[in-house]
């Protein structure tokens, strides 16, 4: 057992690609002190020529980048690398065979979300997993920040029957200046609303409805209008509705709507919007959760159940904060490390995983939004 000197257990990482998540995964990985492990990136895997790599981690200020080993090959990374995770951050078509070959390996995987193209997919996935006793884990990172365990934990037990949810995660990615080769427009990358951002939205569904006696909810509509005068057909205004039990859920996604598409990404990601992104309604209480809910750090309450109101009935209201430390992409990565690090082999989140998905197979077959059979393929 390895520990940093100040005493934390390390925990080796390598990255499979070089991808803009990445970049963000591991300035935001690296430079938590509070983090309860010491975690490193040991390795990481290119296309690209050995100039691009040490370009990558010079750009990203990874610590001892001197040290980092480079591979040109990520078959060859997962069969030689030394390190304890591997970071799967390519586009969501590639997730399947990179996932299945890195538990072949017997590796411990964080995969980006969507974790895969379909539900059966994923399921594949686990099933090995549990057979090779590796950890796995999907990289829905917002479920593990602060304020979202503090309302599964806390909030969502005491406001009540969930009764209806709005869940929107909406932000203009495609404007004017992306070029219409971007990943974002390309459905052989897994474009379009519905995974790319859908994945967020119907995550906080499953959180409200699932935390809560209404867990018999599935997708009974589906719709979406593509992206305005752009090739390809790619899903842009999608709304899903969940129904189940006494509950109703109306999700809702978008790549062009609502504000402009001209600041850098995380600049827009950022801006202030006139309405919640989340609003969860409960037979005592409901919860609001402002854009952008991949990163709530704010709980806006009004209580109206009668054990909480005045004697004049009106509302109570009450704003709950839970800062997150840096962008807060490294809480996950302490729960897949304690998991790795504690001899229990599991699917991290699998219920929930692939409760999602489910929901976005069945939206995208009433919406009509397809992809090549080939990425589908188990």
């Amino acid at each position: 057992m390895s520990a940093a000197a100040n005493g934390k257990r390390v925990c080796r990482w390598a990255a499979l690609s070089l991808s803009t998540i990445a970049s963000t995964f591991f300035q935001d990985l690296l430079s938590q002190e509070g983090a309860q492990y010491d975690h490193k990136l040991v390795a990481i895997s290119t296309t690209g020529s050995d100039e691009r790599a040490q370009k990558w981690l010079g750009d990203n200020k990874i610590p001892d980048a001197g040290s980092v080993v480079v591979y040109h090959s990520w078959e060859k990374m997962l069969k030689e690398g030394d390190f304890d995770i591997v970071y799967i951050s390519t586009p969501h078509p590639l997730h399947y065979e990179e996932t299945l070959a890195a538990i072949a390996r017997r590796r411990n995987a964080l995969v980006e979300k969507p974790a895969t193209m379909t539900a059966a997919q994923y399921r594949k996935c686990i099933a090995e997993a549990e057979k090779q006793k590796v950890v796995l884990m999907e990289a829905m990172w917002t479920r593990y920040l602060p304020a979202t365990r503090y309302l599964q934990e806390d909030l969502l037990p005491r406001i009540g029957d969930v009764r209806r949810v709005f869940s929107d995660f909406s932000f203009p990615i495609v404007g004017p200046e992306l070029p219409n080769d971007s990943r974002f427009l390309d459905k052989s990358a897994g474009a379009g609303s519905l995974l790319d951002q859908g994945v967020y939205a119907l995550t906080w569904a499953d959180v409200a409805l699932n935390t809560s006696k209404a867990s018999k909810a599935d997708v009974v509509h589906a719709h979406t209008h593509t992206v305005p005068q752009r090739p390809g057909d790619v899903d842009d205004i999608t709304t899903v509705i969940l129904a189940g039990g006494d509950a109703t859920a109306v999700v809702t996604m978008s790549m062009t709507l609502p504000g402009s598409s001209k600041p850098a990404f995380y600049q827009r990601l950022q801006a202030e919007k006139a309405a919640p992104s989340v609003r969860i309604e409960g037979s005592e209480a409901s919860v609001a959760i402002p854009f952008p809910c991949i990163r709530p750090e704010e709980l806006r309450v009004q209580w109206y159940g009668r054990d909480h109101v005045g004697e004049d009935g009106v509302e109570r209201e009450e704003v709950i904060r839970k800062p997150v430390s840096g962008w807060g992409i490294w809480y996950q990565a302490d729960v897949i490390a304690d998991a790795v690090f504690s001899g229990k082999p599991q699917t991290i989140g699998a219920d929930e995983s692939l409760r999602v998905l489910e929901w976005m197979d069945k939206a995208r077959k009433l919406a009509g939004i397809t992809y090549d059979a080939k990425l589908e393929q188990v």
